[in-house]
């Protein structure tokens, strides 16, 4: 079991119901099966029932004053959120317990609470398709208001489309803590079809790129398996086998190449390699005059931050270092998505290797020089 959080989900009148029955049953689900969410309820007075904007009535755990202190903190939406958010009181009690949060989640027009709390400065926020204008309003004009997307993640603050979003948001957070399989397993419990694919926006810490190590063997391991997998889920392709990640081979391949590694704090969010020497899946147009690239992968749980691409041009500028000219790669054929992906950040398709059951193709790229 791993550290317990405490999830504390805020009632208030007319509050929308599934704002906030969502997300409590996916961080409820989610601890069920790894005894490490506590999720409970509260309200500013702790008086009750509070009636949702549907008329349920849910009789709140706690007050603001005397509820256990909450390591994520979800404030609803719903017709109620457009009075609350003149409610200063309430509005300072989110401003001050989030500062001490890991995580503050707002679903649908939760967002205006956390506008008018002053934590949205320089952000990234969104909300129900049909308040935009209301945030727009409210938010400062320092942030940025996303349309037509599931979730915003800037780290300590996340927020959410209209009720639905917030379930979805609440499963990426599951995932973002515990990793993928674990968000995967929650919305099986809940027969909920998770659709990762929807568009979001994950805005995330600065990375730091260094030289793996063997501290980083284990994590390294699981990010790409996590990879393989989701490969193989989503596009039916079996690029990886989790057989070609076992923790003597990763140590070896730490030790034999330049492998590295990419931080946000003190997380995994994606590795790469670079290689120098001779590449038999080029044959004839193989040359030294670039350094080829391997194992780029990105943690799902950071999807959409454009890691890939820095990733990347952290690569050119290394290779441009040694004294090289290009930076080439191979991708497999049948991945058209991943094709398309490399296609869009400058790669020139130079051809094709085939070989018994896969196909790569190969690209390179003109390093920039400064």
């Amino acid at each position: 079991m791993g550290k317990m959080r405490n999830v504390a989900v805020l009632l208030y009148e007319r509050a929308d119901t599934l704002d906030v029955t969502g997300p409590y049953d996916v961080f409820g689900a989610a601890g069920f099966l790894g005894k490490d969410f506590s999720v409970y309820t509260f309200s500013l007075d702790g008086d009750g029932p509070i009636r949702t904007v549907s008329g349920l009535a849910i009789l709140p755990d706690y007050s603001a004053e005397n509820l256990p202190a909450p390591d994520i903190l979800v404030i609803p939406g719903g017709w109620g959120a457009r009075q609350e958010m003149h409610n200063e009181r309430l509005t300072s009690w989110i401003r001050e317990t989030a500062a001490n949060t890991e995580i503050v989640l707002s679903v649908c027009t939760g967002a205006l609470l956390l506008a008018k709390a002053g934590l949205l400065e320089n952000l990234g926020v969104t909300t129900n398709r049909r308040a935009m204008d209301l945030l727009r309003e409210a938010a400062p004009a320092s942030a940025t208001v996303y349309d037509n997307v599931r979730y915003v993640d800037n780290g300590h603050i996340v927020t959410s489309g209209g009720v639905t979003a917030g379930i979805d948001a609440a499963l990426y957070l599951v995932s973002r803590l515990h990793g993928e399989q674990r968000a995967l397993e929650t919305a099986s419990m809940l027969e909920y079809q998770w659709n990762r694919e929807l568009p979001a926006v994950v805005r995330g810490e600065a990375l730091t790129i260094r030289r793996a190590t063997n501290e980083d063997a284990a994590a390294l391991r699981a990010l790409l398996i996590e990879a393989a997998g989701w490969i193989q889920s989503v596009h039916g392709i079996r690029q990886w086998r989790e057989q070609m990640f076992t923790r003597e081979i990763i140590d070896d391949f730490i030790r034999d190449y330049e492998v590295f590694v990419a931080l946000q704090g003190q997380e995994l969010a994606g590795c790469f390699s670079v290689h120098w020497g001779y590449e038999e899946i080029w044959g004839e147009k193989f040359h030294d005059d670039a350094g080829y690239v391997h194992r780029l992968t990105v943690s799902r749980s950071r999807k959409g931050q454009e890691i890939g691409k820095q990733l990347l041009d952290w690569a050119e500028n290394y290779i441009r270092e040694r004294g090289k000219s290009w930076l080439r790669l191979d991708c497999m054929a049948e991945n058209p998505s991943l094709n398309s992906y490399y296609q869009g950040l400058g790669f020139i398709l130079q051809g094709r290797f085939d070989a018994s059951g896969w196909s790569a193709n190969l690209y390179e790229r003109k390093i920039r020089q400064v």
